[in-house]
C-alpha cells in the first residue's frame, strides 16, 4: 500500500500543494496545484485559498492519507499553527490567525488525521535529505537565500538544533558576520543594498542583477564573486566545527549558480574546507516534499491522563445530601433555568455576533473549547477566524527574566508576590495587530488575556477551580502564564501562587463587570456556563445573606483517616486525607445551584464584586482579601505533623509580599487516644544546641527527641491552642484539627519532619534558616501553658444558651466565639463578617434577615456577611449545639 500525505508550501507570493508518495518523495499525477497569491490579502482571502489549493490535491488522491503537512515561513508557532509573522511586509494580516484550528474544521477531517506545521527551511532540508540532492549524507547543511536567509542542520536522519558548531534553533541569520548579522548580506536585500551604493541606481530583487551579470556586466559578475566568498568565509568556521559533508543551496538567489557557484568553492578550500555543494533542483519541490516526510518524522505523543489524581470530578449536577451529613458540594441556588450545559448552547450564544472575546484562567484546556465550539459552528455552516492571543505574548526567555524578582532565589517553595499587571506579558504593538476580518461569519480572539485586545465584542470567561488547575498540574498538561511547555509540579506551584495567580487575579478583578458568559471549565468537554448577569446577582445575594464554599480534600504524609471514614463522597482510593481545605480564598470555590445542576466559580470573585458587603467595618483594613481561614488538619491514626513555626508580619511583607502574616490556632473538633499538640520550648532551651541538632537531623537523617526541647500538651476535644506567629507548634497524631487562622496557608517553615519521606518518595523540604530568623525563644515554660492555651469563659446566657469567649492572643488579628444553644439564637452582624462551623450537635437552620433559608451540618464551615445584619440560628435537635464563630476584632475596641 502506497503511503501518502499532503505537503504544503506557503510562500510570500504563492501557494503549492501535492500528494507526496512518502516512500519515494514521488509527487502523485494531478495532485500538484499552485496558485499566486497577495501577501497583504485578509486573512478570510487566504484562508479559503490555502483550503482551495489544498482540496484540490486532495480530491485527485486516492485512499487514504497520512495527513497534511504546511511549509510556513517564520515567526509561526508551529505545535499550534498559528501565525506571528509581523513587520515583514508579506503575511502581516495572519499574525495571530490559528491557521490550524481552520483547516481542521473546513478539511472535515477525522481525528486520526493529523495537521502539521513546520518551518519552510526545514521542509527544504528534510526534502533535499530524503529525496535529493542531499540523499545518502549523514551531516547536511541546507540552506535558502532568497528574500531571507535560511538554515537547518541535520544529522543522522534528525533535524539538529543546537549542539556542536550549531547556533541555538539550528538558525544562522541572526550571526555575526562582519559589520552585521548574516541576514544582512545572505539575501537579496543585500544585492540591492550594495547595487545602489555602487551604481546609484535602484533594483528589486535579484533577477535583474542576474540578467545583467548573463549579458557580462562587470559589476553585476564582480557583486555575484563577492556574495560567494562572502557566503564561504560566513559558512566555514560552522561546517568545521559541526563536521558538515554535504551543502545544499536553495532559495531564489541560488538560480544564479553559476556566477557564484566556482567562487564559492574556491573560498572554501583555500579555507581547508572540501565538502560537496549542491544546488536544489526546484523541480522536484523539495519543500513539498519535505513537509510531507515530516508527517513520517513527528514525534507524537502518547494521550495523557489530563489530570493526576484519584479524586473524583465535580459531578454536572448533585443530589440533596441527607440532614446531619456534610455535603462535599455545597450550592448556593439561583434563579431556575439559569445555568447552561455543554457546546451547542454556547456555541448559539456565540452565533449571535460578530466578533468574541473569549478570556479565561490558566490551565484552561484552550484546544478543547476550540475543537468542541468549531464542531458546532461547523454544523451550522458557519466559517470562523480564530485569533490566539497568546501570538502576543512576550518571549518565553523574556517573561522569565522579567518575573525573576518575584520568583526570588533557588528556594523551592518562596517568592515574592508579583505586582506586575497582566498587560507586561504581551507585546502592546503586536496586540494591536491581531484585528478580526469583517468579511468572514465570526472572528473570536481566545486565549489567558484575549480581553487585552480591547476588540469592541461580548466577553466570555472561562474559570477553573484550583484544585482541578492543581490537578492538570500534576498530570503535566497544563502550564505557567507565559510558558510554553509544563514544569515539574513544584516549581510550575510556585510560579503559580507567586506570578500567575496574582497577575490574573487583578485581570479577572477588571472583567468581572463586563462578563457576558461564564464558564466552568473543570469538566473537559462539558462546560456549565450562566450569563454574567446571573453570575453578578448571585454574588449580591450572597453578600447580603450567607456562603459556603466548595472545599476540597488533599492526602499528605502525615495524613489521617477521620475525614475518609466520616465523609461520604470522597474517594476512597487516597492513602489518607491529610487537609481539607474548608475555606482559603485563594484555594477554593462557590457553586451556584439550579435545580440540581452546579456551576464553580472562584471564591476570589464574591471579593472582588462585593468586598464591602462581604466584610463591613473590616473591609478598609482587608480591602479584596478575606481575612479568615477554616480548614482540617487530619492526623487520626497518621503522623504528627512537622515542628514548625510561621513568620513574623514585618518579615512576611518584606519577604514574600503578603499584606498580613499565618497567624493560627488550632481547634480540637476530635481526638483519640492520649492525642497531644507540640507547643512553645522548654523553659531550658538553648537556641543553638536546637539548632545544631536540627541541622544534623536534615544532613544525615538522624531522629530528634523533639521534647527535650519542644513542650507537649494534651489535646482534648473542644481546646484551642493559639498560635501566633513565630510559635514553634506542630500537631501530634490522633487530632482532627480545626485550624481557625488568617489567610496566607503555604508560609510554613518546616524545622523537623521526623525523618520522613513524602508520598513521592522523596525528602520533604526544611526551612530551618528561615525558622531560626523567626522563631520566639521567649514563648518557653510555663508562660506557653498560660498564654498560648486559650481559658475559655462565659461571655453572656439566656433561658437555653450561653456564649463563650475563646480569647486568642493579642497578635491575632481575630477573635473567637463559641454558642452553646438547645433551640434557637438571634445574631447580629454588627458590621461584622461571621465564619462559623457547628462543632456540636447534627444540622442547624440558618434565616436571614433578608428571607434565605439553608441548612448546614456538622463540621462545615459557612460564613454569614456582614450586610446580612442578622440571622437566626435553629437547632434540628432536642441535644445540644455547640457553634463556634470567628470574626475580626474591631478596631474601635
Amino acid at each position: 500500500m502506497i503511503r501518502t500525505g499532503i505537503g504544503v508550501d506557503i510562500g510570500g507570493t504563492h501557494i503549492a500543494s501535492a500528494a507526496v508518495e512518502l516512500d519515494t518523495g514521488h509527487i502523485i499525477e494531478n495532485t500538484y496545484n499552485e496558485i499566486l497569491i497577495d501577501s497583504a490579502a485578509s486573512p478570510c482571502r487566504f484562508l479559503a485559498d490555502l483550503t482551495n489549493v489544498i482540496s484540490t490535491s486532495l480530491e485527485f488522491t486516492q485512499g487514504g492519507i497520512a495527513g497534511f503537512s504546511l511549509a510556513f515561513p517564520g515567526p509561526f508557532d508551529y505545535d499550534k499553527g498559528i501565525s506571528k509573522i509581523n513587520g515583514l511586509s508579506k503575511l502581516d494580516t495572519l499574525f495571530g490567525v490559528n491557521i490550524k484550528q481552520y483547516l481542521k474544521s473546513q478539511l472535515a477531517i477525522g481525528k486520526e488525521t493529523s495537521i502539521e506545521f513546520i518551518n519552510d527551511a526545514e521542509a527544504f532540508a528534510l526534502g533535499e535529505y530524503y529525496y535529493g540532492k542531499a540523499m545518502g549524507f549523514k551531516n547536511v547543511l541546507a540552506i535558502t537565500v532568497g528574500t531571507g536567509f535560511g538554515s537547518t542542520f541535520i544529522q543522522n536522519d534528525s533535524v539538529k538544533k543546537s549542539g556542536k558548531g550549531i547556533p541555538d534553533g539550528g538558525f544562522l541569520y541572526n550571526q555575526p558576520f562582519n559589520k552585521s548579522f548574516a541576514d544582512d548580506y545572505f539575501s537579496t536585500r543585500w544585492f540591492e543594498n550594495t547595487w545602489f551604493s555602487k551604481t546609484s541606481s535602484h533594483i528589486k530583487g535579484v533577477k535583474e542583477i542576474f540578467d545583467l551579470a548573463n549579458a557580462g556586466d562587470r559589476d553585476a559578475k564582480n557583486l555575484f564573486e563577492q556574495f560567494g566568498r562572502h557566503l564561504a568565509d560566513f559558512l566555514t568556521p560552522w561546517i568545521k566545527s559541526s563536521q558538515t559533508e554535504c551543502l545544499v543551496i536553495g532559495g531564489s538567489i541560488s538560480k544564479a549558480w553559476k556566477h557564484f557557484f566556482h567562487h564559492l568553492k574556491v573560498q572554501f578550500l583555500l579555507k581547508g574546507v572540501n565538502i560537496q555543494i549542491k544546488q536544489s533542483d526546484y523541480e522536484k519541490y523539495p519543500a513539498l516534499t519535505g513537509a510531507a516526510k515530516y508527517l513520517d518524522l513527528r514525534q507524537v505523543s502518547a494521550p495523557k491522563e489530563l489530570r493526576k489524581t484519584t479524586q473524583f470530578l465535580a459531578p454536572t449536577s448533585k443530589t440533596t445530601t441527607k440532614k446531619g451529613e456534610y455535603d462535599i458540594y455545597p450550592g448556593f441556588k439561583i434563579e431556575e433555568n439559569s445555568i447552561q450545559e455543554g457546546y451547542v448552547g454556547l456555541a448559539d450564544w456565540i452565533s449571535k455576533y460578530k466578533q468574541v472575546i473569549i478570556d479565561g484562567y490558566v490551565g484552561v484546556f484552550w484546544e478543547d473549547i476550540k475543537d468542541n465550539l468549531s464542531k458546532e459552528f461547523d454544523q451550522k455552516g458557519l466559517k470562523v477566524i480564530w485569533h490566539e492571543i497568546d501570538a502576543a505574548l512576550l518571549s518565553t526567555e523574556s517573561i522569565d527574566q522579567m518575573i525573576k524578582p518575584w520568583l526570588g532565589s533557588d528556594d523551592p517553595i518562596f517568592g515574592l508576590r508579583c505586582e506586575l499587571p497582566l498587560i507586561d506579558f504581551f507585546n502592546k504593538n503586536l496586540i494591536n495587530a491581531i484585528k478580526p476580518d469583517s468579511k468572514t461569519d465570526i472572528n473570536i480572539v481566545i486565549g489567558t488575556g484575549a480581553a487585552l485586545s480591547n476588540w469592541d465584542a461580548p466577553l466570555v470567561y472561562f474559570d477553573i477551580p484550583k484544585n482541578e488547575l492543581q490537578f492538570r498540574m500534576r498530570a503535566k498538561t497544563i502550564w505557567n502564564l507565559g510558558a510554553i511547555e509544563p514544569g515539574e509540579p513544584k516549581p510550575m506551584y510556585k510560579r503559580f501562587y507567586f506570578v500567575d495567580w496574582p497577575v490574573l487575579n487583578k485581570h479577572k478583578k477588571n472583567l468581572i463587570p463586563d462578563i457576558q458568559i461564564i464558564v466552568d471549565d473543570q469538566r473537559p468537554a462539558f462546560p456549565i456556563w450562566t450569563e454574567g448577569d446571573v453570575l453578578r446577582k448571585a454574588l449580591l445575594e450572597m453578600s447580603h445573606n450567607l456562603f459556603r464554599v466548595r472545599p476540597w480534600f488533599e492526602p499528605g504524609v502525615w495524613g489521617g483517616t477521620w475525614m475518609k471514614k466520616n465523609i461520604k463522597g470522597l474517594s476512597q482510593t487516597v492513602p489518607n486525607y491529610a487537609w481539607s481545605f474548608e475555606m482559603i480564598v485563594p484555594e477554593n470555590g462557590l457553586l451556584l445551584e439550579d435545580n440540581g445542576k452546579i456551576l464553580e466559580v472562584s471564591f476570589d470573585m464574591l471579593m472582588y464584586a462585593q468586598h464591602h458587603n462581604v466584610l463591613g467595618e473590616a473591609a478598609d483594613r482587608f480591602g479584596f482579601e478575606f481575612p479568615i481561614r477554616f480548614d482540617y488538619l487530619d492526623t487520626f491514626d497518621g503522623g504528627n505533623l512537622s515542628i514548625q513555626c510561621h513568620p513574623k508580619e514585618t518579615y512576611i511583607k518584606e519577604q514574600f509580599g503578603e499584606q498580613f502574616t499565618q497567624d493560627e490556632t488550632y481547634y480540637i473538633l476530635d481526638t483519640k487516644d492520649d492525642a497531644q499538640v507540640y507547643l512553645g520550648f522548654q523553659e531550658s532551651i538553648q537556641p543553638q544546641d536546637f539548632r545544631k541538632e536540627l541541622e544534623k537531623s536534615f544532613k544525615e537523617s538522624t531522629e530528634v527527641d523533639i521534647q527535650k526541647y519542644v513542650q507537649a500538651y494534651p489535646a482534648n476535644k473542644h481546646d484551642l491552642f493559639l498560635i501566633p506567629n513565630c510559635t514553634i507548634h506542630g500537631s501530634g497524631k490522633n487530632n482532627l484539627v480545626l485550624e481557625i487562622s488568617s489567610t496566607p496557608y503555604i508560609f510554613t517553615f518546616k524545622l523537623y519532619d521526623w525523618v520522613r519521606l513524602d508520598l513521592d518518595g522523596n525528602p520533604r523540604p526544611m526551612n530551618i534558616k528561615r525558622g531560626f530568623e523567626n522563631l520566639d525563644f521567649s514563648r518557653k515554660g510555663e508562660k506557653v501553658g498560660q498564654e498560648l492555651i486559650s481559658k475559655p469563659y462565659l461571655l453572656e446566657k439566656g433561658e437555653d444558651w450561653e456564649l463563650f469567649h475563646l480569647p486568642t492572643h493579642p497578635e491575632h488579628f481575630y477573635d473567637v466565639y463559641r454558642y452553646h444553644f438547645i433551640h434557637e439564637l438571634d445574631i447580629e452582624t454588627k458590621n461584622q463578617c461571621h465564619v462559623l462551623m457547628l462543632v456540636e450537635g447534627s444540622s442547624i437552620i440558618i434565616e436571614t434577615e433578608n428571607g434565605l433559608s439553608q441548612r448546614f451540618n456538622y463540621a462545615e464551615t459557612f460564613v454569614i456577611p456582614a450586610a446580612a445584619q442578622s440571622y437566626k440560628i435553629i437547632n434540628e435537635s432536642n441535644e445540644l449545639a455547640m457553634l463556634v464563630k470567628a470574626f475580626v476584632k474591631s478596631e474601635k475596641c
